[in-house]
C-alpha cells in the first residue's frame, strides 16, 4: 500500500452578495475539468447540496461541488480554494484533509 493524503474541497455555487448562482454548478465543472486536465491532476468531481449557518443567523442551502484531489501539496489546495472562493464570490471554502493507504487491484 502507498500512503498518500486525499483533500476536498467544498465550494458553493451561490452568490455571497446576490445570493443567487451567478455561475451554475455545469459551468464550473467545466471549469475545473479543463483545469485538472491541464494540469494533470487526479481528481474526482461530486455535486452536493450544502447547508451553512452565516454570520448573520441566517441559515442558507446551497448546490455545491465536492472537488476530491490525491496527492498534492498543502499550498497548492489552499491556493486552489482560495481562487475557487474569488471566481464563485464565495466568503470561503471548506477544505477536509485525510491521510489515506491506496492500493490498486
Amino acid at each position: 500500500m502507498k500512503d498518500n493524503t486525499e483533500y476536498q474541497i467544498f465550494i458553493g455555487c451561490r452568490d455571497s452578495m446576490l445570493q443567487s448562482e451567478v455561475t451554475g454548478e455545469h459551468e464550473l465543472r467545466e471549469i475545473l475539468t479543463l483545469y485538472f486536465e491541464r494540469e494533470q491532476i487526479d481528481f474526482t468531481l461530486v455535486s452536493v447540496q450544502g447547508g451553512f449557518l452565516q454570520e448573520d443567523g441566517r441559515f442558507i442551502t446551497e448546490n455545491t461541488l465536492c472537488i476530491d484531489i490525491i496527492g498534492a501539496s498543502d499550498l497548492d489546495i489552499v491556493r486552489l480554494a482560495k481562487n475557487l472562493s474569488m471566481l464563485m464570490n464565495q466568503e470561503c471554502s471548506l477544505i477536509v484533509k485525510n491521510p489515506l493507504q491506496i492500493d490498486y487491484r
